[in-house]
């Protein structure tokens, strides 16, 4: 029997060995050994007290997630996901360089034993640790959408004005405001809401209050808006003169024509422009300009409202000196107008006529004879000789400040005059005149109006002094007209 044993030991040996090799080859066949990478563990944190306890808050910077490189047969290796590993960090471990190590273990028990963790792209997180520090905001109210046409949310009031936020001194730093937004669209009336509370960054993006550390001791706030009626109105002012007459003004100017106004309807419906208060504007003549800032709200009535961004409209008054110029105008160069009907009109008149005028310095200084105009209206005149003034028509600018004066007869067309030279009997009758002294006597006679008008005149020698009787007119009946003819 032990001769069996021992007989061809050595083929016996090599044998088994050769056998122990075949296996293994043929199970590297079926399921041979992986190395894998697998990405996107996510870490774990365990006992975060140890550092909220302490009034604190953490940001993990460095180790959030992981990847592990893992060795084991091909069968599990190509199965394992990032969710088959727990990666864990206890904030027991903290050091003093904020870092707390990282422990990976397979969910799996059956595959630990088969599956190596070769190595961890961390083997710690890093974190930064920051102190909570509380802050007090001011709630600005911003509104959602459009009014409808022609209002608008002129007010909004908040049951609370403040907000205290919680939160690391880096978010504090961060936060540009606070707001509650009211939803305005198309609201015509007042209106009451309830709001909630948005913190934004200085980029203006909504910080998620949960994300980034932050509380506030309140979640939202209760609004109560005012809505105004709005209505656009012109800007005007009172008249600008000139007391000491030294300058003129040449324009006026305005920042802003109109301004855009709000209150309750019944307010607006009685206001249809706006007057600037110029009367304290003196012009003495030695300024070029003159301007004028008015606060448009303190000019408004109660209960209306300045519904702009501009708050005060500047006027420009613009002068210009005033000076004159003697015109003189050629009495044949002199027009008429406003003939009074059946009459003829002609101007006995002659030479030249002076007239002042006065106005723009710079209209003064371009004036010439040329450029006038100048008539004598007839208008309501009798038939007869007047003096009648002469008007120039001017430009704009230009004032005539004095008259000039011409004769002007006016006779009527329907008349024929028929004027007759006759002696007077009583002359003829008396006996001869005096050495040195002639008598005559004219009469001139007016058929169609029945009426004769006697002329008598008397001129003694030079060395006399010349007397003139009356001018004596006589009316008489038509039949003695016809016996005297």
């Amino acid at each position: 029997m032990k001769s069996r044993l021992t007989d061809n030991l050595i083929l016996k040996i090599l044998s088994v060995l050769m056998a122990i090799l075949i296996w293994i080859v043929v199970l590297n066949i079926n399921d041979p050994s992986k190395t894998r990478l697998i990405s996107g563990i996510k870490v774990a944190v365990e006992n975060e007290s140890v550092i909220t306890d302490n009034n604190q808050v953490y940001t993990i910077t460095e180790g959030q997630l992981i990847s592990v490189k893992v060795t084991g047969p091909r069968t599990i290796v190509d199965s394992l996901k990032a969710d088959d590993f727990t990666a864990t960090a206890d904030f027991k471990d903290l050091s003093q360089a904020n870092s707390v190590p990282i422990d990976v273990q397979l969910n799996e028990y059956a595959y630990q034993q088969k599956v190596t963790i070769n190595e961890k792209s961390n083997n710690t997180i890093r974190l930064d640790i920051e102190e909570l520090v509380e802050e007090t905001y001011e709630i600005q109210v911003k509104y959602v959408g459009i009014a409808a046409d022609n209002y608008v949310v002129a007010d909004t009031q908040l049951d609370r004005e403040n907000v205290k936020i919680t939160a690391p001194q880096s978010v504090h730093e961060s936060i540009k405001e606070v707001c509650a937004n009211v939803n305005i669209v198309g609201v015509s009336e007042d209106f009451e809401t309830t709001v909630p509370i948005k913190v934004y960054n200085n980029k203006g993006v909504e910080l998620i209050q949960a994300d980034n550390h932050v509380t506030t001791d309140i979640a939202q706030v209760n609004a109560s808006s005012t809505v105004y009626y709005t209505k656009s109105i012109p800007v005007s002012y009172t008249e600008i003169t000139s007391p000491e007459n030294t300058a003129v003004v040449s324009d006026i100017r305005l920042s802003k024509n109109n301004i855009s106004i709000m209150g309750k309807k019944e307010y607006l419906d009685r206001i249809e422009e706006i007057v600037l208060p110029v009367s304290d504007i003196i012009i003495d003549g030695t300024q070029e300009e003159i301007t004028r800032t008015f606060d448009i709200g303190a000019l408004l009535p109660e209960n209306v409202y300045l519904n702009d961004t501009v708050k005060t409209i500047t006027l420009t008054v613009g002068l210009e000196g005033i000076a004159e110029k003697t015109i003189y105008v050629d009495v044949k160069d002199i027009g008429i107008k406003n003939i009074p009907d059946g009459m003829d009109a002609s101007i006995s008149s002659t030479g030249s006529v002076s007239i002042r005028v006065e106005g723009k310095k710079t209209l003064i200084d371009e004036l010439k004879n040329s450029d006038i105009v100048a008539y004598v209206s007839l208008k309501n005149l009798e038939e007869g000789v007047s003096s009648v003034p002469v008007t120039l028509q001017l430009a704009e600018g230009l004032t005539q400040i004095s008259d000039g004066y011409v004769s002007v007869k006016l006779t009527d067309k329907s008349v024929q005059e028929d004027t007759t030279t006759v002696q007077n009997p009583s002359q003829s009758q008396s006996s001869t005149a005096p050495t040195g002294q002639t008598s005559a006597n004219t009469q001139t006679t007016t058929g169609q109006t029945g009426t004769t008008r006697m002329t008598e005149t008397s001129r003694e020698d030079e060395s006399e002094t010349t007397s003139q009787k009356p001018e004596e007119t006589t009316t008489q009946p038509a039949s003695d007209e016809a016996e005297e003819t």
